[in-house]
């Protein structure tokens, strides 16, 4: 990447600064709102890849930005078929260690929305039946 814009601030503005000219290829992984306000940022040509959602699924887009100026909005799951096996494999394997930010018990699932919610945290957020909450 040339240029990461971070989503706690304003991410058009973010991307119109790190890329006046316009961008190529651009990884969302937030959707929602900014699909509507960014894709108009894309360059002839563009590329704009969703792989999440979670400023939200439903968007509202003018698709004349997609056929005049003949950019692509494309959909990823980030892997192919093979690539989830060898990380299914590692993962068995414990390989993987992914960073784990808070492990919340079920009945605090609440807590850990809002926790999920501010934005704060580096890792993931766990639920677990009958665990006390640890950090």
């Amino acid at each position: 990447a040339d240029a990461v814009v971070d989503r706690a601030g304003d991410v058009v503005a973010g991307i119109r600064a790190a890329a006046p000219e316009g961008v190529d290829v651009a990884l969302d992984v937030v959707a929602g709102d900014l699909v509507s306000e960014a894709v108009p940022l894309l360059r002839e040509g563009g590329r704009w890849v969703i792989a999440g959602a979670l400023g939200g699924y439903r968007v509202t887009l003018d698709v004349r930005r997609l056929y005049l100026h003949n950019a692509q909005v494309i959909g990823s799951a980030m892997h192919t078929p093979a690539h989830f096996e060898l990380l299914m494999d590692m993962a068995r394997q414990a390989a993987v260690q992914p960073v784990v930010a808070a492990v919340h018990p079920l009945e605090q699932a609440a807590r850990a929305q809002e926790e999920l919610a501010r934005r704060k945290h580096v890792g993931k957020i766990v639920l677990h039946p009958g665990t006390p909450a640890t950090r």
